[in-house]
């Protein structure tokens, strides 16, 4: 009894079952709202410009909205992946042919294939350990393939923390800004593996 009890606890109490349950209340919403539109597009845009028609990683895909904002001939494959089954589902429901779509953990990432672009939109501050999670994931980055990092900048302000966790491993690439009506700014980072 005692040992059911807590697998319950340990359950309602875990990060799955929160974002599940946030995304089954729509909570996320807002994510596909016209205030976010200028940090997709600029992450699509980057995508464009250094690895066109590449094979895309999302890693914290949500409903899968960035992949909405691709023309399917802006890559060959999208991969998108998500803590949130309840997300997942959503997003595989509306997924187009060369696309799919993942339930994982991003701290113990198990994805197969080799990628162009690995995306982290607005979802490494999620991670226990960021750079460990990278650096996993690099013999999976194609030779010349990038890394893409944006983070919203918390009360106005860039959180640089990450950023400096992120230089022993990687080469910064690219830095964009973008603010919305509303105030809300986000900084986003193309990276390269330190050679």
């Amino acid at each position: 009894m005692f040992s059911q009890l807590r697998t319950f606890i340990k359950r309602k109490t875990s990060q799955q079952y929160k974002f599940d349950l946030q995304y089954a209340r729509n909570q996320w919403d807002s994510m596909a709202s016209l205030a976010d539109l200028g940090r997709y597009s600029i992450i699509v845009g980057l995508v464009k410009y250094f690895c066109p028609g590449g094979r895309v990683l999302d890693l914290g895909c949500g409903e899968g909205i960035l992949q909405e904002k691709f023309s399917p001939a802006d890559y060959t494959h999208f991969t998108g992946v998500d803590f949130s089954r309840v997300a997942i589902d959503r997003a595989s429901a509306k997924a187009l042919p060369n696309t799919t779509y993942l339930v994982g953990d991003l701290n113990a990432l198990d994805v197969p294939g080799v990628f162009d672009v690995i995306i982290y939109n607005e979802s490494i501050y999620y991670m226990d350990d960021p750079e460990a999670a990278i650096k996993r994931l690099l013999p999976q980055l194609a030779p010349g393939g990038i890394i893409i990092i944006s983070q919203v900048d918390k009360h106005g302000k860039e959180q640089t923390a990450m950023w400096d966790l992120l230089n022993p491993t990687l080469d910064l690439a690219a830095r964009n800004k973008v603010t919305n009506a509303q105030g809300y700014s986000w900084t986003i980072h193309v990276y390269k593996p330190r050679q």
